[in-house]
C-alpha cells in the first residue's frame, strides 16, 4: 500500500487564480509589491470554493472546469475587489 503524503492533495485554484492576477494586476492600479500580491491572492482563495485535487487527471479536469466564462469573471472580479481593499489599506511600508 503506498503511503499517502499531505503534498499529495492540493488545491489548484491557487493556480488558477495567480495565473489571473497576473495576467491583470497592472490594469488594477494597486501597488504590485510581492506582499500585495499575496494579501490580494490570501482575499480572493478565501472567497472561492476551493478545489482540491489528489492526481495529474483531477488536476487537469478540475482547471479545464475553471476555465468556463463565469468561472473566469467570478475569479476577475474578486481580484478586483480584492485590490482596492488592499489599496485602501496596504499592509507595506509606503
Amino acid at each position: 500500500m503506498q503511503e499517502f503524503k499531505q503534498q499529495d492533495v492540493r488545491n489548484i485554484m491557487e493556480d488558477i487564480v495567480a495565473q489571473k492576477l497576473d495576467s491583470v494586476i497592472d490594469s488594477l492600479g494597486c501597488c504590485t509589491c510581492e506582499k500585495c500580491r499575496a494579501d490580494i491572492m490570501a482575499y480572493v482563495l478565501n472567497h472561492v470554493t476551493p478545489r482540491y485535487v489528489a492526481s495529474e487527471k483531477g488536476e487537469l479536469f478540475s482547471k479545464v472546469q475553471e476555465l468556463n466564462q463565469n468561472n473566469n469573471t467570478d475569479i476577475v472580479m474578486k481580484i478586483v475587489s480584492a485590490a482596492e481593499i488592499i489599496k485602501e489599506r496596504p499592509k507595506h511600508d509606503v
